[in-house]
């Protein structure tokens, strides 16, 4: 139960706009953003990996080709109620810190030419916010037009982030220890799949 976010998936959001600045927005009830957390009971025991979920993407790309990506820390759901309480208030403290946010900007003209059915693949490069700290982050994107004013962006490779990089080890040691484990990693792969759709 390393628990990380992903936001990441505020990535994709940046491959959406056009050259004319229209603007693109997620479709939170068509995207997902999971991430892979890692955890031991006893030492010698083998660890236990589990995928985990946020529930709630939002976002937009404006003009020109500037991003916001946001992730409710709220709507984290790992399917057992207790533990998806244990992550909002003794890791994310979501009274403080409701939302992990991403923001980046892309050059919106590479996009302009891509066809429908076809894809590209890009780099992306921003700055993931948590808990007040930002650092930058990089995603590996293959994004597919699925129609003129329909765009499918989702991870080549998952997202590896760590919550001791944004000042939460604190709250991974108090996790750590309310769950009994021996081990519980701070970091965590990330993928999303992410739909973005223009109002053209």
């Amino acid at each position: 139960m390393s628990h990380f976010i992903i936001p990441i998936a505020a990535a994709a959001l940046c491959l959406a706009a056009s050259s004319t600045y229209a603007a693109w927005r997620v479709d939170s009830s068509q995207s997902a953003l999971s991430f892979v957390t890692a955890k031991a009971g006893a030492p010698g025991v083998g660890g236990i990996e589990e995928v985990q979920a946020f529930k709630q993407v939002d976002g937009s790309v404006g003009d020109p080709g500037k991003l916001q990506l946001s992730v409710d820390l709220a709507s984290v759901e790992t399917n057992i109620p207790l533990r998806n309480d244990r992550l909002k208030y003794l890791l994310f403290k979501v009274a403080s810190f409701p939302q992990a946010v991403f923001t980046g900007e892309v050059d919106v003209h590479r996009f302009d030419a891509l066809r429908v059915g076809t894809s590209a693949d890009v780099e992306l490069t921003g700055r993931l916010t948590i808990a007040g700290q930002s650092k930058p982050l990089s995603a590996n994107l293959r994004v597919v037009k699925l129609a003129s004013n329909a765009l499918l962006v989702g991870t080549r490779t998952p997202i590896v982030v760590n919550l001791k990089d944004y000042g939460l080890q604190d709250g991974v040691e108090a996790l750590r220890s309310v769950m009994n484990l021996n081990v519980l990693a701070s970091s965590a792969p990330v993928s999303f799949s992410v739909l973005l759709r223009s109002g053209n």
